[in-house]
């Protein structure tokens, strides 16, 4: 199956952070399945989430190598986005991703939030490239490196 079809089957996918960095940079053999997810949301065909766990997570390499315009770029995305929301992190989510790792002893804490924030906003899927992640059986876990 691809990415494509995938997609036509959804309304609602949370972005993790590999794939808008992939997006952003250009990625080259994963930035085109990248290009895919936000066109489909940028036309309104997805509606598409991501976490400010995202943003915290794309600026710290940019700007330690001095690239102030890529972090520039990856803020504007993220906060700014067509049809893309950034959702912050409540109490209920830091609750929800304590249970995850709790449950699923080798999830690290960002990835619980990210999880956790997901599921929180109703996401039928979780867009990665982590293939560790699909230990987790509460969201439907899709992986960029699966659709090559």
């Amino acid at each position: 199956m691809t990415l494509a079809h995938e997609l036509s089957q959804i309304n609602t996918v949370f972005i993790d952070t590999a794939p808008i960095i992939y997006y952003i940079e250009a990625h080259p053999q994963f930035g085109p399945l990248a290009k895919e997810v936000v066109y489909a949301f940028q036309a309104g065909t997805l509606v598409a989430f991501s976490s400010v766990i995202t943003l915290a997570e794309v600026l710290p390499k940019p700007i330690h190598m001095g690239q102030e315009e890529l972090a520039r770029r990856f803020a504007e995305f993220l906060r700014k986005g067509r049809n893309l929301n950034l959702m912050e992190i409540s109490a209920d989510i830091a609750e929800r991703a304590g249970r995850l790792r709790g449950k699923y002893s080798k999830l690290h804490g960002l990835d619980a939030i990210q999880l956790s924030t997901a599921i929180e906003v109703g996401a039928e899927v979780f867009l990665t490239n982590d293939n560790k992640l699909k230990q987790v059986k509460e969201i439907k876990i899709l992986v960029l490196q699966d659709y090559l």
